[in-house]
């Protein structure tokens, strides 16, 4: 059956992310977005010099060098094989006592390439055992003594096994020389080995005795590098752990990169250095530096800090209320990645979703309802239709009544909507990956870790207590919340688009409301109860939003002939959001407010409007702001 036009895979495509879509959705998530971002920003007051200063937390020294300087590098996809761009880097640990052992032991290797070669000879013997038998065979690099490695080729099944093992065995070698000859003269002679004497690699050991290529030799190789060792032991231990750990490709990349230091002491410092720092060799960095933006980068002084400060607080809240929303949702954007951008030690889960909604309230009309730009174009639309007929005509009725659909408040709220559907499928698909969710011990984890729980309360310790001590309450409160988790994130995903949509909304929020409570995540919870909004319906939002039945009815008698009665009548429009005023045009008439069968004319007009719009009742304080009672009475 050929599909009709209506039902083909384009049109249903182009449906379901092009749709007309009320922005009311948009615009209540931009309120509660903005409230959450002033009070996370407005924190900030506190410390602002400690966090985003030149001698902060993470100094703008620093932050400079890691925006010049730090690496990119290609990381592997599944395997060596699968991106062949690929390029293994020689790495050093990360944890300051192990980097030093092993910067110690990297400065300490001789500068002249023919003694460094010998200095390094036993480690270039247990790479070449692995890489000699790979297929298709590589060729030996006659400078460094290293077989090449050919990220395509296919290694032996025991590639990892060889060296480590080899590797490993240098740690049965004392530092002592005295009782390290020994050791070695048995590692030599079979027969001088005794019970306690560990047996040496299988490749090492079928070696002959004496010889160009033998354990004689082996020995040699073994000493010189044992002297570039630190003598302490445990030291000795972090270089030879970390040559383990770092695995075949890193290890030949590390070896290369000593292998290949210049003899120039200046620039061998500075390539040494650039490792120690980065943990990566500069001439395999794909590129240097990061291309990021932050206000902060170029305002150190703390009085000018203050004052960029204060002036951002201000856009984010010309964002909240929505005044020239396309414009500030965009200043407000750039502001909230430039304090990421330039700490992210204050980088949290929170920052990434408020990041996320900040982006899509960007790109939709968020600012085309609940705004003060809606407002004024309600003010707008009422005075054109006042000035061209008198009244309201139909089109600018319908228009006041709601705001207009829009292609761009549907595609951004379906950008929202499926990139919040991804977020709980990865976050689902990832604890299927882990044992700890299967056997529940994940719900223990997270209810008693004293870092996040309520457990320094002293109901909620004797709660954990009631149940670890009543094995049956414990199974079915730990069953049931963690099916409820994979319930929750591997099902919304596919089921929330259907008849279920209500029930996961409401779900959703008090799952995030539970994990607020129970892992202290306050405003992660609110945030992603924001992005969950984006399932809510306009219309749904608008009708809570309105002020109830029985609201007190209003007419506003006006003579459309002069500019100040259009002008405020148009103002009264505007701030109508409820629909309780009737206009009652004709020429001559004073201008007045009959609200309840009381007439107010002058200025008692703007009052008698503030104690019954709604929209006026909640902004009451306003009347007191000078001007503001001029827009809705007449001199």
């Amino acid at each position: 059956m050929t599909p009709t036009p209506d039902t083909t895979p384009k049109n249903a495509w182009t449906r379901f992310w092009f749709t007309p879509t009320d922005p009311t959705t948009l615009g209540f998530m931009r309120i509660v977005t903005g409230l959450l971002i002033l009070y996370v920003h407005s924190v900030y007051c506190l410390d602002l010099y400690a966090y985003f200063g030149k001698h902060g937390w993470y100094s703008l020294s620093e932050v400079d060098k890691e925006r010049h300087e730090s690496p990119t590098v290609i990381p592997p996809m599944f395997g060596p094989e699968a991106w062949q761009d690929y390029v293994p880097n020689g790495r050093v640990p990360i944890f300051p006592h192990r980097l030093e052992a092993v910067m110690k032991f990297i400065r300490k290797v001789d500068a002249d390439p023919a003694v460094r070669k010998g200095q390094l000879a036993y480690l270039i013997r247990i790479q070449n055992e692995v890489l000699k038998s790979s297929q298709p065979p590589t060729t030996v690099n006659p400078a460094t003594g290293l077989y090449a490695m050919n990220m395509s080729a296919h290694l032996p099944r025991n590639y990892a096994a060889v060296p480590n093992e080899a590797l490993d065995y240098l740690n049965s070698f004392y530092t002592a020389e005295k009782v390290r000859g020994p050791q070695l003269d048995a590692f030599v002679n079979p027969a001088l080995r005794s019970p306690k004497d560990r047996v040496p690699p299988a490749f090492l050991n079928d070696l002959d005795q004496t010889g160009p290529n033998s354990r004689e030799a082996v020995r040699h190789e073994i000493e010189q590098f044992l002297a570039v060792l630190a003598t302490d032991s445990t030291q000795r231990k972090y270089v030879i752990d970390h040559l383990v750990e770092t695995g075949f490709q890193n290890r030949q990349s590390l070896l290369e990169f000593l292998l290949n230091l210049p003899a120039d002491a200046a620039e061998r410092e500075r390539q040494t250095a650039y490792l120690e720092k980065w943990g990566a060799e500069e001439h395999k960095a794909y590129s240097r530096g990061n291309a990021t933006f932050s206000l902060w980068y170029h305002i150190s002084d703390p009085t000018e800090m203050a004052v960029a400060h204060g002036v951002i607080l201000v856009v984010m809240v010309l964002f909240t209320i929505g005044l020239f929303t396309r414009v500030t949702s965009v200043l407000t954007w750039l502001a909230a990645v430039g304090y990421i951008q330039r700490t992210q030690q204050v980088l949290f889960g929170m920052d990434t979703m408020m990041n996320l909604l900040l982006i899509y309230l960007m790109i939709g009309s968020s600012g085309a309802a609940l705004s003060v730009d809606r407002l004024i174009a309600r003010y707008r639309a009422s005075r054109n239709s006042l000035r061209r007929t008198g009244g309201l005509d139909g089109p600018t009725r319908a228009f006041l009544a709601a705001p207009p659909k829009s292609v761009v408040a549907g595609f951004a709220l379906r950008l929202v909507q499926f990139h919040f559907c991804i977020i709980y499928l990865a976050a689902g698909m990832s604890k299927l990956q882990g044992g700890s969710w299967w056997n529940t011990n994940a719900f223990w984890d997270t209810m008693a870790n004293p870092e996040f729980t309520l457990i320094h309360f002293r109901w909620y310790e004797d709660w954990l207590r009631f149940m670890v001590q009543h094995r049956i309450v414990y199974a079915c409160m730990a069953g049931f919340m963690v099916v409820f988790t994979f319930v929750m994130e591997l099902g919304l995903p596919f089921l929330i688009w259907g008849r279920l949509r209500p029930y996961y909304v409401v779900l959703s929020a008090l799952f995030h409301f539970g994990i607020s409570l129970s892992m202290g995540l306050n405003l992660f919870g609110l945030f992603m109860m924001t992005l969950v909004l984006s399932f809510v319906p306009g219309a749904a939002i608008r009708s809570q939003l309105r002020g109830g039945p029985n609201l007190p009815r209003g007419r506003i008698d006006f003579d459309p002939k002069q500019e100040a009665h259009e002008k405020a009548a148009a103002a009264a429009v505007m701030a109508d959001t409820d629909g309780q005023l009737d206009l009652a045009p004709g020429e001559g008439k004073a201008y007045a407010v009959t609200v309840n069968g009381q007439e107010s004319t002058g200025a008692a007009v703007p009052t008698a409007l503030f104690g019954t719009l709604t929209l006026l009742k909640l902004a009451r304080v306003l009347k007191w702001v000078p001007g503001v009672k001029g827009l809705f009475g007449v001199k």
